[in-house]
Parts: C-alpha cells; sequence; structure tokens
C-alpha cells in the first residue's frame, strides 16, 4: 500500500511512504504569482501525487495562526483548500488531522520544535535521513511523520 502525508503550506512538503518504507519526499511545488507572492503550483501536486499514485493520503488540518493577518490567512486557506481540491479531483482517499493529535502519536512532546520533527522523522525512517539534512526540511520531516501515522492508524476513509 503507498501511503502519503501531506504538510500543506508553502514551505510543505509530499512525504510518500509504500509498505511503511521511504519511497519519496517532494518539497510542495510553488509558482510565483504576477504579485510577486509564492503560490502552491497545483499542476505541480497533481503531477506528484499521478506520479506516485498513493492508495491514502493524510492532510494535516490547518487553521488559522495567532498574529497572522488577513492576508496571511487568506493565502494559507487558498493553499489548504486546493490541496483538498487536487485529492478530491484525482479521486485519491484522504483524511484530515490536528497537528496536535498526529505529532503526540509521533511521540512529539508538547510545544516540541520543528528540530524534534526532524530528528523524530530520521529515527522512525533511517532511510530518508539524508533528506533531511537542512534546517528548513521540517515541512519534509512532518509530510513523512504524517505519512507514518496514516500507516499506523485505521483511518476512515482508508482502503475506501
Amino acid at each position: 500500500m503507498i501511503i502519503a502525508g501531506i504538510d500543506p503550506g508553502i514551505n510543505g512538503a509530499i512525504g510518500v511512504l509504500e509498505g511503511g518504507a521511504f519511497r519519496a519526499i517532494h518539497d510542495m511545488p510553488t509558482m510565483t504569482s504576477t504579485t510577486g507572492r509564492r503560490l502552491i503550483d497545483f499542476h505541480g501536486l497533481t503531477a506528484i501525487l499521478a506520479q506516485h499514485a498513493p492508495d491514502f493520503v493524510l492532510v494535516e488540518r490547518v487553521g488559522p495562526r495567532p498574529g497572522e493577518g488577513p492576508t496571511g490567512a487568506f493565502s494559507f486557506g487558498y493553499s489548504f483548500g486546493g490541496i483538498l481540491a487536487v485529492l478530491a479531483a484525482l479521486g485519491i482517499p484522504h483524511d484530515l488531522v490536528q497537528p496536535a493529535v498526529w505529532k503526540r502519536r509521533a511521540g512529539l512532546p508538547p510545544g516540541a520544535d520543528k528540530r524534534c520533527s526532524v530528528a523524530t522523522a530520521k529515527r522512525l525512517l533511517p532511510a530518508a535521513s539524508h533528506h533531511l539534512t537542512r534546517v528548513k526540511d521540517d515541512g519534509r520531516a512532518e509530510a513523512l511523520l504524517l505519512a507514518l501515522q496514516a500507516k499506523l492508524t485505521d483511518y476512515p476513509n482508508q482502503g475506501a
């Protein structure tokens, strides 16, 4: 079974496991808008998902972030909705999970910083370690941890 995890957002990623083992990791594809802002490239996301053909995808359920302005909140919501639209258009079964829930299941302590996600992903998926070498690889690590949570947890849409 091929399972993917998606850490939404411009700096997010798509992590792919096959049979519970590391298969691939992709940074979220982006493009620059006419206003100069980075946006998720939904065509690129579609191509990545079509390439790996996951049987199930677990997406982090995101919401407004403290101190975020209206433009940033709209952009983040636009990205999240676009990801869900791509999954629906491709007919890929998926589910959403709150950050606190999947992080607790992954063994991350409450309030842990992003470095903890990287270290945990390296420990649980050592074959992915060479893809988790930069400080900014936390999106990659979290996408892989989301995929691992989908593998270890019985989500309602899995195998549907």
